[in-house]
This record gives structure tokens, C-alpha cells and sequence, in this order.
């Protein structure tokens, strides 16, 4: 006895069979997006706020290294959004400043845990500039 396919076949129950596929879909993407996983971030350090007369008298990095983990999703949403690391100098005298606590200043998502960080902490020394008057 052959079964025959046809349209009328298919498209009984159609509601029904869209809310399994849909419901199918929730379900995956609940299992496959809760899986823990790590990604490597570069993010840049931003010096921000640095007082009028003072200069930075030594090399700081540029950019940190994060490494992240969580669930899959938040990852992939991660990957694509702009993180920096601000370094508010605001009120900081002339002198050796250490910036500590990075990872607080990222702003990640609860669910997400910082593994790695480097630098943890970044110092920055202050210098009064000279500055040249004109005669």
C-alpha cells in the first residue's frame, strides 16, 4: 500500500504544525544559547578627563585583553557591541596614579564572568606640561 503525498495532507493541522516548529526553534536555541562558553576580547583603554596643565609622562597601553564566559548567546551579542575601559583622570594631581578594578569598569552583562584581564592594572604618572609661552 503506497501513501500518497499531497498539498490537502500537508496543510491539515497547519496551525499546529507551525506552533511545534516554532516551539522546536524556542526550545533549541534555549539548550544550544545556555552552553557556557569563553571569548577572547581586545578592548581599548580610554583615558578620559585629564587635567589642564598636566600631561602623561609614561607609555600606558592602549588596549586590554579580556577574556569572557557565559552563555553562547551573550557572547555572539557581545562580539558585536563597542566595549572600551574608561581611565577617569578627573581629579587626579600630578604623580603616579594606578588604576585598578578594571573589570568593574567594563560594564558587562551579569551573566557574563571575566576569566582573564590583562593588564589588571594600569599606572599612569602625571606631569605638569610645559607649555611655551609666546613673547
Amino acid at each position: 500500500m503506497a501513501v500518497v503525498m499531497n498539498w490537502s495532507n500537508f496543510s491539515n493541522n497547519w496551525d499546529l504544525k507551525l506552533l511545534s516548529l516554532i516551539l522546536a526553534v524556542i526550545v533549541w536555541g534555549g539548550v544550544s544559547g545556555g552552553r557556557t562558553a569563553e571569548l577572547e576580547l581586545t578592548v581599548p583603554l580610554e583615558l578620559r578627563n585629564l587635567p589642564p596643565g598636566l600631561s602623561v609622562a609614561n607609555p600606558v597601553p592602549t588596549e586590554a585583553s579580556v577574556t569572557v564566559a557565559g552563555p553562547k548567546i551573550l557572547l555572539l551579542k557581545l562580539r558585536s557591541e563597542r566595549i572600551i575601559i574608561p581611565l577617569d583622570a578627573r581629579g587626579v594631581g600630578e604623580g603616579t596614579t594606578l588604576f585598578k578594578g578594571l573589570e568593574r569598569r567594563l560594564g558587562l552583562p551579569r551573566e557574563a564572568t571575566i576569566t582573564r584581564l590583562f593588564p589588571a592594572t594600569v599606572e599612569v604618572r602625571l606631569i605638569r606640561s610645559k607649555t611655551v609661552q609666546k613673547p
